[in-house]
């Protein structure tokens, strides 16, 4: 058995103050979950605002089924964990929670995903069923292999999207959607150029699926999702009627060309590893997404 990798000082993260057994389901990963509500607030602001609980409760829904997957994923990988020097500080790889402790932790997630799902529609259900079918693929088999590993991802993100339009009744705009999965793809492979950037050995052992990929050819792809995304960004302000369209692309283009050069600036200082925290941390890119949202949902409703 290969030697426990030992972090430095420097290195080591800071033990969370909050108890192991949330530590464990990443609550600063739930912001992820926001998907749920941004995508009908540009698309229609005041279906959003009329079935706001109906909303809401697709969001905590989607927290507890993401809970749920990180749990499993924790417990799946606890033997590899340990030998992480960041990821052997997690509840389960640590021992602070037991692998039955975390089964148990499991299954309370699943009965507070049911409990909450109970008041969404059927379309809506069927969407977190179908979310949690394909993340449960992911973590038993689907993230070792390149490319599927980070299409999974982009695809959890367009299921939260698609459901947040359907729990509020707004019209589905297909560029949007395109938009959704080209900028969540952009960002995995953001975080696998980030992982490789470090210590590939160490990087490759605890996620195979990087054997596939390289530097170079992560840069090449994500050159070619920053035009997608922005493209697809483009299709959906130039959707709505005009002159309003013509407006919006006008105003909030400029907010979206901003957000990729930022994140590709991000990259490239070696600053991008985790795209919920970049988006948090970032101070830049915080103010920048209040005011396009801002601008674009003021757009929507005048």
């Amino acid at each position: 058995m290969p030697e426990q990798v030992r972090s430095t000082p420097e290195s080591r993260p800071r033990r969370s103050r909050l108890p192991a057994w949330l530590v464990l389901r990443r609550p600063r990963q739930w912001v992820k979950n926001v998907f749920v509500l941004i995508v009908p607030l540009v698309v229609d602001p005041i279906a959003l605002w009329q079935n706001g609980l109906v909303a809401l409760s697709t969001t905590a829904t989607f927290v507890a089924a993401s809970s749920a997957v990180y749990v499993l994923n924790d417990w799946l990988d606890r033997d590899k964990d340990r030998l992480h020097p960041d990821k052997r500080h997690r509840p389960v790889a640590s021992g602070r929670v037991s692998p039955l402790g975390a089964a148990l932790l499991g299954v309370a997630c699943v009965a507070v995903l049911l409990g909450c799902g109970a008041l969404l529609p059927p379309p809506v259900q069927a969407t977190v069923a179908g979310y949690l079918v394909l993340n449960l693929a992911y973590c038993l088999k689907l993230k070792h292999y390149p490319l599927i590993d980070v299409s999974v991802v982009a695809a959890g993100f367009v299921l939260r999207a698609v459901a947040g339009c359907v729990a509020v009744a707004a019209p589905f705009n297909p560029a949007l959607i395109l938009c959704v999965y080209f900028t969540c793809l952009l960002m995995s492979l953001g975080k696998r150029r980030h992982e490789l950037a470090g210590v590939r050995s160490l990087a490759v052992a605890q996620r195979p699926a990087l054997t596939g990929y390289s530097v170079p050819l992560l840069d090449q792809l994500v050159a070619v999702l920053l035009a997608a995304t922005l493209l697809s960004y483009e299709m959906f302000v130039l959707s709505g009627p005009e002159p309003q369209s013509a407006v919006l692309a006008v105003v909030t283009v400029p907010f979206v060309v901003f957000a990729l050069c930022r994140y590709a600036f991000l990259l490239a200082a070696q600053r991008g590893g985790e795209p919920g925290q970049d988006v948090l941390t970032d101070v830049p890119l915080v103010v920048n997404a209040v005011v396009w949202l801002a601008c674009l949902a003021l757009g929507r409703v005048l």
